[in-house]
């Protein structure tokens, strides 16, 4: 054969081979397609694979099963809702042993949803075949084509939608939105499509598998509390979570290892620190709603990386700041020893209380140098004297956000800081109130270490780690979703974590990779259904005289320890316990008439309790099982009321409790003299609308009082400065041709930087710093008239609004908007409280004559009948049981009620 004739053969021959190789090229594409993993359209938020989650789990009491996970029971009842027009044991050996896949896409701006693929094998045809045709007295399924693809639509004999789905060769892709499935079809019908490409490994322990998008993930985390979170800078740009069973059967465990991507500059934080638990549960307070812990093994080789981190990330004035300390900062990283922990308490304030927790080499080395940086931070300050607290020195640093420019902004939040030392640990607080707080919980043994469900959590369940970010959601829950898109708050529901009470990150870096836990959990015991919000009668003490006042609650009543104080005809002070113990301790020359507030009257590492009577201001000294009443007189004219602490870093260290006077002066209890002061004195004499409120503003103590003649009062007292009004105090709410009475305090509202005050017509005012008004509000006033009273809670974190009538009740939020109302009332025999407990519970206790109903802020009845008491009752919540406790007094006899919430 000639060379002419060979080239067309050969290009035939090449021609054809190049068809070959290229129709197997497409089938070999098409088949890659056809896996699950390719099926996903790219926009996947997430993707969850689970062979075990759709397979029904027995669990016992206190076991918790992977169903009950935020998002996994979402995802799951997309898929039983997509299933349920075929019977119930079919569903279950369709989805035997299938690793079932959820993708969540968004359907619009506000709206994410799931589609969920579910592999089909051979011998699923009978099950397919119900599915397209189910029972024509309960289902209809419609069919329509898009894109090349058969959309079938479930619906009932009502028209409701129950979802779409389509079917594969190898696969059924469903989802509740019409609309994501078209974007289903239109992502099959591409020859070459971009798909997610995620494939999860297989290992017997993993029960589900989740990836999550890095941009997902970084608008998901951060603490709501900090405007921009270093949070998410220690976080891996995507996660993928192998989630396992954890050794306590309450809490389930997803590990992920990494690639460290772009966070090579928080590696370089802990190269060289050797990751531990923590160590000290014995200084985590119960009241804790959030913390942060770093572990760390050499302080000198952090300080340098975390040095050269906020010198190349942080602001001008942050890297002024470091210039100024510069040659003190080597003392301070070599000084610490292990832990960093910051914990943040709950707080019904707009401000929660911080505390950080600095493990030390010497506390009192490390304790000096922090006081040498803040007077170099502010060098012109004066050096304040430290106040004694329960065996402990407080002092007040005259700089703001001392640990945010030592540890980075994970640490933001303290406009001040105050400082003592406890062990081996150096404590640092945002507030003075805040570092008693703490201390208070030590002194009590209200700490981790020693509850049943949070203790082990720390010493098993966390793991060695570089960091430990934890959250316990019954005390921070409604801040946990905050700052979630609103997307996500639509999906998840308004009660997410309703079966979850504690959630935990914690991350190790390594040289590539970062390793990563979540915890999700819960430590509170489950409320049995068949007691919750009944009222128990837990114990009765009855007395053979009548009582004369409210018992008081001294303790938590959950404690053994508790004490309860009760007063009777006889003028006998009775000291009562929680096994029935009836012990008389002295008398009184009346009854208690005033709250009880906490003082360090004494300085002998014990707190007092002060309370006054008509004539007399008295101090109890607690012993075991035994009270010591000391009395001090009263100057004529003291309102015996209402009982306040000062706040404030300015004010005189031996001042422990104000009251106010009947011509509006403020008078205040000296320890060191032993007797009442007058403090503050108004211009014009006028009584003062209880409660009056102590503010702790900028560091210095201030004292807000609203006269009767409509006089607001605000007192200033700064160190080496006299007591003085502040500017353009007293302010005059007298409003020409308007004539105004009003009734309840007027309150300062930091978050609002606002003043709120209504009259008792209903005009709600809201004034500026200066006391001006910038804004007045006509509330609602019905036919039958009623006075309005501007209502704070005990700790006046708050308030309320209510509007009363002879007979009638109604309550509105701050804002005057109507939340529910009570009728016929016992005329000039209703007492109202407001209580907010923590935990998120807030409840008014209505007493109407002999009995007192609770109610949550909605109107809801928390009990399910009326509590007898002839004197307002005292409240307590415990939210490791979800139990609330009630104390209340008949005639003769003091009864503890306890009601369990969810």
């Amino acid at each position: 054969m000639s060379n002419a004739m060979r080239k067309p053969v050969w290009w035939l021959a090449g021609a054809g081979l190049v068809l070959v190789l290229a129709w197997l090229g497409y089938r070999s594409v098409r088949q890659a397609q056809q896996t699950l993993a390719a099926s996903v359209p790219p926009d996947a938020q997430l993707i969850i694979e689970s062979r075990d989650l759709q397979q029904p789990t027995r669990t016992g009491p206190r076991a918790m099963s992977l169903q009950q996970l935020p998002l996994f029971n979402v995802a799951l009842s997309r898929l039983q809702r997509l299933l349920n027009a075929v019977d119930s044991t079919q569903q279950k050996a369709f989805l035997q042993n299938k690793a079932v896949r959820y993708s969540l896409h968004p359907v619009s701006k506000n709206t994410l949803d799931f589609i969920v693929y579910v592999p089909v094998q051979t011998t699923d045809g009978a099950f397919l075949a119900q599915l397209q045709q189910p029972d024509p007295n309960r289902f209809r399924v419609l069919s329509r084509e898009f894109d090349g693809q058969t959309i079938y639509e479930l619906r009932d004999l009502s028209n409701r939608v129950y979802g779409s789905f389509l079917l594969r060769d190898t696969y059924l892709i469903g989802s509740p939105s019409g609309v994501l499935l078209e974007n289903v079809a239109r992502h099959l019908s591409q020859s070459f499509r971009s798909t997610s490409g995620i494939t999860f490994p297989a290992a017997a322990d993993n029960v589900a598998s989740v990836y999550i998008r890095p941009d997902v993930l970084s608008g998901l985390v951060g603490d709501p509390k900090i405007s921009s979170s270093l949070l998410r800078v220690f976080i891996p740009e995507s996660l993928t979570f192998q989630f396992r069973r954890s050794a306590s059967p309450t809490h389930w465990l997803g590990f992920a290892s990494d690639p460290l991507g772009n966070r090579q500059t928080v590696a370089n934080l802990f190269a060289g620190q050797t990751p531990h638990r923590i160590r000290n549960s014995s200084l985590i307070p119960q009241q804790t709603a959030t913390f942060y812990h770093i572990s760390l093994s050499d302080g000198p080789r952090f300080g340098q990386a975390i040095t050269q981190l906020l010198e190349s990330g942080g602001t001008d004035r942050l890297k002024k700041r470091l210039v100024r300390i510069r040659p003190l900062l080597p003392d301070f990283y070599q000084a610490l020893a292990g832990d960093l922990l910051l914990c943040r308490m709950e707080a019904n304030t707009s401000a929660a209380g911080q505390v950080l927790l600095l493990e030390a080499r010497d506390a009192r080395q490390l304790a000096q140098t922090l006081q040498r940086i803040a007077y170099q931070l502010a060098p012109g300050a004066r050096r304040a004297t430290p106040r004694p607290f329960l065996r402990h020195q407080l002092l007040p640093l005259p700089v703001d956000e001392l640990p945010a420019t030592l540890l980075s902004s994970l640490f933001a939040g303290f406009p001040q800081s105050w400082i003592t030392q406890h062990g081996s640990y150096v404590l640092l607080a945002n507030s003075e109130e805040a570092l008693q707080t703490y201390l208070l919980a030590l002194d009590a043994n209200s700490v981790w270490a020693t509850d049943r469900r949070l203790g082990p959590l720390v010493s098993q369940t966390l793991r060695p780690a570089h960091l430990t970010t934890f959250t316990r959601l019954p005390r921070s829950g409604s801040a946990f979703l905050a700052q979630w898109p609103a997307s996500w708050q639509a999906l998840l529901g308004p009660a997410p974590f309703a079966n979850v009470d504690n959630v935990a990150y914690q991350a190790t870096y390594g040289r590539a990779n970062v390793l990563s836990t979540l915890v999700l959990g819960r430590g509170t015991q489950r409320s049995d259904t068949s007691v919750l919000n009944r009222l128990l009668l837990r114990k009765r003490i009855p007395f053979n005289a009548s009582l004369i006042a409210s018992p008081v609650v001294v303790g938590r009543l959950s404690d053994p320890a508790a004490q309860i104080w009760a007063q009777n005809s006889a003028r006998q002070f009775v000291l009562l316990t929680t096994e029935k113990d009836k012990i008389v301790q002295d008398t009184t020359d009346g009854a208690i008439q005033s709250n009880v507030v906490a003082i360090d009257w004494r300085n002998n590492g014990r707190l007092q309790y002060a309370f006054m009577t008509r004539r007399s201001l008295y101090v109890a000294d607690l012993g075991n099982k035994r009270v010591q009443l000391q009395r001090l007189g009263l100057p004529e004219g003291i309102e015996t009321a209402y009982l306040a602490l000062p706040k404030g870093s300015s004010r005189q260290p031996d001042l422990v409790a104000l009251m106010a006077h009947r011509n509006g002066s403020i008078y205040a209890l000296d320890r060191k003299q032993q007797r009442l002061i007058r403090l503050f004195t108004p211009p014009r004499p006028a009584p003062l609308l209880l409660p009056f409120q102590v503010i702790d503003q900028d560091g210095h103590l201030e004292v807000l009082g609203l006269q009767q003649t409509n006089f607001i009062n605000r007192w200033v007292m700064q160190a080496d400065k006299p007591v003085a009004q502040a500017a353009h105090f007293p302010a005059n709410l007298n409003v020409p041709n308007d004539s105004l009475r009003f009734a309840g305090p007027c309150l300062w509202l930091p978050a609002q930087r606002q003043l709120a005050a209504i009259s008792q017509s209903g005009n709600l005012y809201t004034l500026n710093e200066a006391g001006q008004v910038v804004g007045r509000k006509q509330l609602y006033r019905p036919l039958r008239g009623g006075q309005f009273r501007l209502f704070p809670d005990a700790e006046q974190t708050g308030y309320l609004i209510l509007r009363t009538t002879d007979a009638d009740l109604g309550v509105l939020d701050a804002g005057g908007n109507r939340l529910f109302e009570l009728r016929n009332l016992h005329p000039d025999q209703t007492h109202v409280q407001y209580h907010r407990l923590g935990a998120g519970v807030e409840i008014l206790a209505v007493k109407s004559g002999g009995f007192t109903t609770l109610y949550d802020r909605t109107g809801q009845r928390i009990g399910d009948r009326p509590i007898p008491s002839d004197f307002p009752v005292t409240l307590q919540f415990d939210d490791q049981a979800g139990e609330l406790y009630i104390v209340s007094s008949i005639q003769k006899a003091v009864q503890l009620f306890s009601i369990r919430i969810q």
